[in-house]
């Protein structure tokens, strides 16, 4: 895939969030409750939002890093080996001794091509504000967060960031700044803050604050937490809904496939295409996300995400 020469693509993504391994197992339809049955198929994959979007940012043909904590077990081998087969740098990545590998066990309905999840994570420590400082600053362009539980760690990263890019020297090398609000918890309005470029907005956690609409989530964080961001909020099947830092509302259709095969990781598939076509600076909002749901509606006609690359044209 061509890739421009600017210098903005001489520096990297960095995804900061999770990394795990999803257990996945296709079923023609749901389970039921304590019944024995058989699966069509299964797998294994690296997992996490913030990992996701590396895989799929990687398939496109950018550099890019992600900073995770990980767990020194045997079984977390099978996440490493994966980030090396993609070329995602993860150099700076925590490590933590005697701690277990968070696991999502998933099923696929084939018959329905919802996803259904249970984690588990019981002590692999959150990154901290100190783990996040050992990073270069200079080496990236855009740097993306996923909403987790060391909400306050991730708001001091952010602003390190933002007291970095006001530094004279800086330049035009200013970073940009994304966060994602998906898992229900308040704490996630914390993230919220000055210095960041791009929220994306999770049903999920629209729904926890009791919004029923992409349109309704939008105005109310926007009157709550006003700022010069942008605010996209992709609604599953519904459009996305988008409010830059004018004011000005955008809509965008979704692309559903004739078939749904595997909706895991769509979402994520959806946040990383937005960052591929705005991370150049050339693109519009729209643009943006018309490439995002196109892309996210193409992951959901194939299984996992090795088909991006052959899928999508030049940048």
């Amino acid at each position: 895939m061509m890739m421009d020469s600017t210098s903005r693509w001489d520096r990297k993504i960095l995804c900061v969030g999770l990394c795990n391994i999803d257990i996945i197992q296709m079923c023609d339809t749901y389970p039921v409750e304590d019944s024995d049955q058989r699966c069509q198929s299964s797998r294994w994959q690296r997992g996490g939002n913030a990992s996701n979007n590396c895989t799929v940012l990687a398939n496109l043909g950018v550099r890019c890093e992600l900073l995770a904590s990980f767990s020194e077990s045997n079984t977390f081998q099978f996440a490493l080996a994966d980030l090396r087969g993609r070329n995602i740098a993860f150099d700076h990545c925590v490590y933590h001794p005697d701690t277990e590998v968070p696991l999502s066990t998933v099923w696929l309905s084939l018959a329905t091509g919802t996803r259904t999840i249970v984690h588990s994570n019981p002590n692999l420590p959150e990154l901290t504000l100190e783990d996040f400082a050992r990073i270069d600053l200079a080496e990236y362009g855009w740097i993306h967060f996923e909403g987790r539980r060391n909400t306050a760690e991730i708001v001091q990263m952010i602003r390190s960031i933002d007291r970095w890019n006001k530094l004279p020297e800086t330049g035009c090398s200013r970073i940009t700044v994304s966060v994602e609000l998906e898992k229900p918890r308040s704490s996630n309005l914390d993230l919220l803050t000055d210095g960041i470029d791009y929220v994306f907005v999770g049903k999920d956690f629209a729904r926890f604050l009791g919004h029923e609409s992409a349109h309704a989530i939008a105005r109310a964080l926007k009157e709550s937490h006003p700022g010069p961001y942008t605010l996209i909020c992709p609604w599953g099947s519904s459009d996305t809904v988008a409010l830059d830092g004018n004011g000005r509302w955008y809509e965008q259709r979704t692309y559903p496939p004739a078939v749904i095969r595997d909706s895991l990781g769509a979402g994520d598939t959806f946040v990383a295409g937005c960052i591929f076509k705005l991370y150049g600076g050339e693109t519009s909002l729209e643009q943006a996300l018309e490439f995002a749901s196109q892309l996210a509606g193409e992951k959901l006609a194939h299984f996992g995400f090795d088909w991006p690359a052959k899928s999508t044209g030049e940048k």
